[in-house]
């Protein structure tokens, strides 16, 4: 394939990515544009998927992830008015922003919920203070979190259970 018709394919794939993003809000209360970058862009059937080391950005918020499927209005397929529904990122999931980074395996954001919903070695770090478990339910709107585990009680002992580090949490006054 000559250079020329590649880089028509890509504009053409570009094309048919775009309408997706127009709506969508994966920062809280934003309406800048979305940066997306991928080693490779697909879509089919009102599906957009990013693979390849994908790095969205919109504002100073940042999702990283290996694999992104971007799905439109209505049961995957693209709203007239060309809004997302939901995201899936797959393997190495980030959500980056500049008071925190929230970090696992998969990471699905909802927009009727504003809500990311993290899964698998889950890391939320803010400031120092650093929380783990196995899922976080995170509410853009609200910026409010619920992290859970695998296993229940003591019984458990460090294994499955949430874990949290507060550092400075007895402070009084400047660090």
């Amino acid at each position: 394939m000559t250079i020329f018709a590649k880089s028509l394919m890509i504009a053409s794939l570009m094309a048919l990515a775009l309408p997706l993003t127009a709506q969508a809000q994966f920062a809280s209360n934003s309406s800048s544009p979305i940066d997306a970058t991928a080693d490779d862009i697909a879509n089919k059937a009102g599906v957009t998927v990013l693979s390849g080391q994908v790095d969205v950005r919109q504002g100073q918020t940042r999702i990283l992830a290996d694999t992104m499927k971007i799905y439109g209005g209505g049961a995957g397929a693209t709203s007239v008015n060309g809004s997302i529904s939901r995201i899936e990122a797959e393997g190495n999931f980030y959500y980056i922003t500049p008071e925190q980074e929230l970090r696992g395996n998969q990471g699905i954001y909802t927009k009727a919920t504003e809500t990311f919903k993290v899964t698998g070695d889950v890391i939320l770090l803010q400031g120092d203070n650093i929380v783990s478990g196995d899922s976080l339910l995170y509410n853009l709107a609200t910026q409010e979190a619920s992290v859970q585990g695998t296993c229940k009680g003591r019984r458990c002992g460090n294994q499955g259970r949430v874990k949290i580090l507060l550092n400075n949490a007895g402070a009084v006054g400047p660090t």
